[in-house]
């Protein structure tokens, strides 16, 4: 009966979190949420490297039923954002759903029974009738191809599995990459170590982040009068909402996020031949913006120094770049991101057929709303294909997405079905819509990001505002899907423009 639904949750981040929150309001208990790591939070709970904040206000990065009066700062720290999702865990009684320290390595879709099942690293296997992918975009660090010509005897980590045994103090470090991360731990590996040198492929752009301090005031304000702190969310909602055309190439606030980043970068480097070298020549907008409080002028520090060349290779105690410059350094720090494009890489998930996603998606993944792909029934997905927002927080998409799927389940109970399919032809409508809004936004510039599939296709952002997002998936609609299994099936494929091909 499927009033009786078996849900597994594979993630408890913020997106598992959300779904198994509103599964539980909607009167689901029969849900497992894994997670390979020993407690929730996902991607705040994998990283703990000095410096790590959210690039989003706190009072924005954080669930719209469950806000937070006692945030310390505008952008808050690792550690109290782990505690906010810990503390939601708790307070919404999920403890009773958790699998932790459980990898799921496979899922495969059983055509007789109809379920999923689940296998873990060690040897388990769990049956749902629906599975949910909640294991997000930034799960898979991606490490620098460095030529070992000699054994190194230093130490290199990438920062998203950071040993706090390694003592800094003292010692000659290379920070390989310019995103946020690496903006975030310059200036704390700076005040340990002897020399930093933060080695370059491409300089990036660098906008302020003026943070501060709620003062006991404010918090009192937002702890005590009804309402303050949803309106000073929805202020920070409406005021990321009006910086959407920031996507747009071109555009007149493109330009002026532009200038701001010029005159940050002229106040920070007294230098003029140092200000040329981090001065970006890709279009503001096409990587990942980068927000910072005193990057830039660490970057001036007379222990500090631009290498404005990518690391090549290692020997016994030195990083050789491309331009042949050796440094010796004692630790190799790489904030070198993600495979984030890599939707479910570390999963292997075979849908109806045996047909095997990765290869459904090797010309890169697409989704219907991010959530749902033909050939996979009772499989969705949570920060899937196109669903990271560019200029919002993307706990708003996770949660619309959360509550579209409890719909969906909604939906089946009411009807007493057990199986539910996107239609090809409804997939293939939607991926033709990404498309053609993705056309003339800066994504689509000459330029290197992890946005886009092997293809050049755009498959990480979606290219219109939260609220578009959140319209299109307010209301489950019935007519997109089918209740049963097709007696034929259509093979969908990504073409070179990206449209969905049947």
């Amino acid at each position: 009966m499927a009033k009786g639904l078996s849900v597994g949750i594979i993630g408890a981040g913020p997106g598992g979190l959300a779904l198994g929150i509103f599964l539980r309001k909607a009167g689901f208990d029969d849900f497992t949420i894994f997670d390979r790591e020993d407690g929730v939070g996902g991607t705040w709970r994998i990283n703990t490297y000095p410096g790590l904040a959210c690039d989003v206000k706190s009072h924005l990065y954080s669930y719209s039923f469950d806000l937070n009066p006692g945030w310390s700062r505008l952008w808050s720290g690792q550690r109290e954002i782990l505690d906010y999702f810990e503390r939601c865990a708790q307070r919404y009684r999920l403890g009773s759903h958790l699998v932790l320290d459980t990898e799921i390595v496979s899922a495969q879709w059983d055509e007789a029974g109809r379920t999923w099942q689940l296998n873990t690293r060690d040897g388990r296997r769990y049956t749902f009738d629906v599975v949910v992918s909640a294991v997000g975009m930034f799960t898979q660090p991606v490490m620098p191809r460095l030529i070992e010509e000699e054994p190194f005897t230093g130490t290199i980590m990438h920062t998203a599995r950071w040993d706090h045994s390694v003592d800094l103090r003292g010692a000659r470090v290379a920070v390989l990459g310019t995103g946020s991360t690496a903006a975030q731990l310059v200036p704390e590996v700076a005040k340990l170590a002897e020399r930093v040198y933060s080695v370059q492929r491409s300089p990036t752009w660098v906008l302020p982040k003026p943070d501060r301090a709620y003062t006991e005031r404010e918090k009192w304000l937002f702890a005590h009068v009804p309402l303050a702190k949803k309106f000073y969310r929805t202020r920070l909602w409406l005021r990321s909402e009006s910086n959407i055309s920031v996507i747009e190439n071109g555009s007149d606030k493109t330009q002026e996020f532009r200038n701001i980043a010029l005159n940050a970068l002229d106040r920070a480097i007294p230098d003029e031949g140092l200000r040329q070298r981090l001065t970006p020549d890709h279009p503001l907008g096409c990587k990942r913006l980068v927000f910072a409080t005193d990057y830039l002028q660490t970057l001036a520090a007379p222990h500090v120094e631009v290498i404005s060349s990518a690391a090549r290779a290692l020997r016994s105690r030195s990083l050789v770049t491309e331009d042949g410059t050796e440094l010796d350094v004692d630790v190799v720090l790489c904030a070198t991101g993600y495979a984030a494009a890599d939707y479910l890489g570390q999963i292997d998930v075979v849908g109806a057929g045996g047909a095997s996603l990765r290869t459904t998606w090797q010309d890169g993944a697409f989704a219907y709303l991010g959530m749902t792909v033909p050939g996979y029934p009772n499989f969705f997905m949570l920060y899937g294909p196109n669903t990271n927002v560019g200029s919002n927080s993307v706990i708003f998409i996770l949660e619309a997405q959360a509550h579209y799927i409890v719909r969906a389940l909604k939906h089946l109970r009411r009807r007493n079905r057990t199986y539910i399919e996107v239609r090809p032809e409804v997939t293939t409508r939607y991926l033709d819509k990404i498309d053609r809004w993705m056309q003339g936004t800066v994504w689509l510039t000459r330029c290197s990001n992890y946005f886009r599939a092997a293809n050049g296709r755009v498959v990480t952002q979606w290219p219109r505002s939260a609220r578009d997002f959140w319209t299109r998936t307010r209301f489950f609609r019935p007519g997109d899907y089918t209740f049963a299994p097709p007696p034929t099936r259509p093979v969908i494929e990504v073409g070179v423009q990206g449209a969905a091909r049947r």
